[in-house]
């Protein structure tokens, strides 16, 4: 074990220089357009966060190459910024994630916490390669967590129905993996153009190819990120179906008898729901 000293907590890097690659790389990108609308005062007043808002809208955000570029910045800042420190939960338990932003996370069982195995890993390496051969402009990061499993059925984190407790369902391991793509500020893109455009690259391109990365591994969609369709030609096609499949006839069963019982005009529903879980013929008489 560490025993953690003073020097460890002490900054290998100041402020002006964590942050000097993404200021540097905000100049070149200004420079290059004639730009002189961020001076160095109110460049040097941005933090980490706004510093990337403005570096991505500042090019194609749709282009592979700029967001390469966007993404090496942001790591020379992080290989910086990290170390240790100690503080208040209420002060270290935050992250700045930046401005709005589109993010799409699926869950996935990876064994257990004695023998996790190696799918967490497998499964952000192949998304890797299929983003690199696809040439999606995918902004850092990838986030990755991992949490034990839920006891509820209704959980992306499930460890299914038991009828006893065993091992692996006690110690069962879940992987939570998240893509993300950055939408400019509306001062930015004053016709929402720019916004339109990211939105259906993510929606079209990015989250379809997680799903279909994931297949052979089980994932299912966070239920706060979930959309889905029944237009075979939109992006969320079968999503529905998939989320089913994951659940098990057992738990949607279940979930539609507690719903016809306690809820039966489904005043508590919503389109999602419907589509994911169906509607009922219970439903359709108590109206």
């Amino acid at each position: 074990k560490k025993i953690v000293t003073a020097e460890d907590l002490r900054p290998k890097y100041t402020r002006d220089e964590q942050l000097a690659p993404l200021r540097g790389f905000l100049r070149k990108l200004l420079d290059n357009k004639q730009d002189a609308t961020i001076d160095e005062e109110t460049m040097n007043g941005m933090g980490f966060g706004d510093l990337r808002d403005v570096i991505l809208a500042s090019g194609n955000m749709l282009d592979p190459d700029h967001i390469k570029r966007c993404n090496r910045a942001e790591r020379e800042f992080w290989e910086k910024a990290q170390g240790i420190e100690v503080a208040p939960s209420d002060q270290k338990l935050q992250f700045d994630c930046g401005g709005q932003q589109w993010v799409y996370e699926v869950c996935f069982p990876t064994g257990t916490y004695g023998l996790p195995g190696p799918k967490s890993m497998a499964f952000v390496e192949d998304l890797l390669k299929e983003i690199e051969a696809s040439g999606i402009a995918a902004p850092s990061p990838i986030e990755q967590r991992w949490s034990s499993a839920s006891r509820s059925p209704l959980s992306p984190a499930s460890a299914g129905h038991t009828e006893r407790e065993t091992y692996e369902s006690q110690n069962a391991l879940f992987s939570w993996v998240g893509v993300i793509m950055y939408l400019p500020s509306e001062d930015l893109d004053p016709t929402g153009y720019r916004r339109e455009f990211i939105t259906e690259a993510f929606k079209k391109e990015y989250c379809r190819l997680v799903r279909r990365v994931g297949e052979k591994y089980g994932l299912m969609c966070h239920w706060a990120k979930l959309e889905v369709s029944e237009d075979p030609n939109d992006a969320s096609a079968g999503v529905a179906e998939s989320v089913r499949a994951r659940l098990g006839p057992r738990v949607v069963n279940a979930y539609n008898a507690a719903r016809d019982l306690y809820d039966p005009k489904r005043v508590l529903s919503s389109p999602l729901v419907e589509q994911v879980f169906g509607s009922s013929s219970s439903a359709s008489n108590q109206e």
